[in-house]
């Protein structure tokens, strides 16, 4: 009970501090967060069930990406290799490597994740291109721990992260350090849960020009809740809410649900719409005259299928961008033993 009292602590005053800063909410400084590159590494679970998973733990050890507090590793498994990679118009080629293991009681993973955005053709202030060539280059690792109880569960993840955007002379290759923290609570029948979650808090160690004592942003630092629903109706579907918090952005409703096909198999399916959006789509259908201004989230609906086995485990997943943006593909794999 005593450590009970502690986390819920340590949790509470790690949720009070920045929200009590003045106008925390407000968006009058929207845009100016950096390294928003840090929530781009969905696994494919992640990404088909558009991040709304958070509150349910699963011994896919990619979770951690969204609540480090929710990782599980499966009865008669020590250790966990993973490897997922995704392709599409925001990137050229991206993916996450882990590897977690189990100490004592503690669940312990380390992680490096990578984007390479592809060969960008360089351009001078008249619109012309300029000759140049570059091959912007964005990496993160990170080290996650998590204390699992019977009904809450604790986690933090430490992070750092680098962003190379040019090698023109003066440039340099940015620096940050930040960590996410999460709770997690189950019911007895395990059949529903909640989760708090802090995602990217921290600062730039490093600005991207050298010598510019004015390139310090900050980072995203979101806050998030989330929950799940096992239906006892159909006890094969799993259903999922997140609502994300970000300083810089609009806050934004994610949806999930994912369904049992047999002992093996999992459907996914996932949406996600930014509260303004949801707001000004009420207004449009009581064909209201004022309306807020229009936003979109890059990614709206996502479709995916896992496959769980004794040996190894596989998931694709499928993301329609909104606004023309094209599709985006990715793949995982993961090996426990």
């Amino acid at each position: 009970m005593d450590l009970l009292k502690k986390l819920t602590a340590i949790a509470a005053f790690a949720l009070a501090c920045p929200a009590a800063e003045l106008g925390y909410f407000s968006k009058h400084d929207a845009g100016q967060e950096v390294f928003s590159f840090l929530s781009t590494f969905d696994s494919p679970r992640n990404a088909a069930l558009e991040k709304s998973a958070s509150a349910l733990p699963t011994t896919d050890p990619t979770i951690t990406q969204l609540n480090p507090a929710a990782i599980l590793i499966a009865d008669g498994k020590n250790r966990v290799a993973e490897i997922h990679w995704q392709t599409g118009e925001f990137a050229d080629n991206q993916g996450t490597l882990s590897f977690t293991t189990q100490f004592k009681e503690f669940i312990l993973q380390v992680s490096y994740n990578w984007i390479s955005y592809g060969t960008i053709v360089g351009y001078n202030e008249y619109g012309d291109e300029n000759g140049s060539e570059y091959k912007p280059f964005s990496q993160l690792a990170t080290a996650t721990v998590t204390y699992p109880m019977k009904h809450i569960r604790f986690g933090a993840t430490l992070k750092f992260a680098s962003d190379k955007l040019t090698g023109d002379t003066g440039d340099q290759t940015a620096m940050a350090a930040a960590f996410d923290w999460g709770l997690t609570w189950m019911s007895d029948s395990k059949n529903y849960g909640f989760s708090v979650v802090a995602r990217d808090f921290g600062a730039m160690l490093r600005g991207y020009v050298k010598e510019n004592a004015d390139d310090e942003h900050p980072l995203s630092q979101t806050f998030a809740f989330g929950g799940f629903l096992k239906p006892r109706s159909v006890p094969r579907l799993t259903l999922f809410a997140e609502t994300d918090f970000p300083r810089y952005a609009e806050p934004d409703l994610n949806l999930g649900a994912e369904y049992a096909l047999g002992e093996y198999f999992r459907i996914r399916a996932g949406f996600t719409r930014t509260w303004l959006d949801i707001s000004r789509d009420i207004k449009e259908l009581a064909s209201s005259a004022s309306r807020p201004d229009e936003t979109n989230k890059a990614r709206m609906l996502s479709l995916g299928l896992g496959y769980n086995s004794s040996l190894f485990s596989f998931d694709y997943a499928f993301s329609y961008l909104a606004s023309s943006l094209g599709v985006e593909h990715r793949l995982g794999l993961r090996v426990e033993f």
